[in-house]
């Protein structure tokens, strides 16, 4: 019996021993972080960050707005209107890398970021446009891209070597193309897509 305890006595301490030298893995006992990615407060687009960059269609964007004023609605008397939408990094298809939009009610000016990280609300200091944007009337981007791409689009490697913005207020596209040493500007009609000025 005696023999019996010193051998389980001297077996348990070899493992002991092994397991420190880390010549016996021992159970490990790590809890590892949930590594999820924390849901967007939107659900307008959903990307992975291992994904190439995608733009964001205006599409996608107005089809978000209407939500985001039905929460400004619940806390104030008047309708909120869409008064400005500015996209950034436009692509040759008219997608951006971020919109913003500015939506005014009972004097009271809220700036709304759309990106790849969702939608972002914000108190905003500046001047509301007078003007009423209605969605229902205007061209989308993509359409006054293709509409437009001789005029936009002037040299063959243009859509690579220029940046673009572009803003809507009232019933009017402004359009910055940014290249080097170079800025252009345009305003389209923003309901025909007609081309009413330029720089060039």
């Amino acid at each position: 019996m005696k023999r019996m305890k010193y051998l389980l006595f001297f077996i348990v301490i070899a493992v002991a021993v092994l397991g420190v030298l880390g010549i016996i893995s021992l159970p490990s006992l790590t809890v590892f972080p949930d590594t999820t990615e924390p849901k967007a407060n939107t659900s307008f687009i959903m990307l992975n960050k291992s994904d190439p960059f995608t733009g964001i269609s205006f599409d996608d964007v107005a089809s978000r707005i209407p939500v985001s004023m039905s929460g400004m609605e619940e806390n104030a008397t008047a309708t909120p209107s869409i008064r400005m939408i500015q996209g950034y990094g436009l692509d040759p298809t008219g997608n951006a890398s971020s919109w913003d939009v500015i939506i005014c009610q009972s004097g009271q000016t809220t700036l709304v970021t759309y990106n790849h990280h969702g939608e972002r609300t914000y108190n905003w200091s500046g001047t509301c446009p007078e003007q009423d944007i209605n969605l229902g009337r205007i061209i989308t981007p993509r359409d006054l891209f293709l509409k437009n791409r001789d005029r936009i689009f002037l040299q063959p490697d243009s859509a690579a070597n220029e940046s673009r913005e572009l803003a809507l207020a009232g019933s009017t596209y402004f359009l910055t193309i940014t290249s080097t040493g170079r800025q252009r500007d345009l305003r389209f009609d923003a309901i025909t897509g007609a081309l009413t000025s330029t720089n060039d």
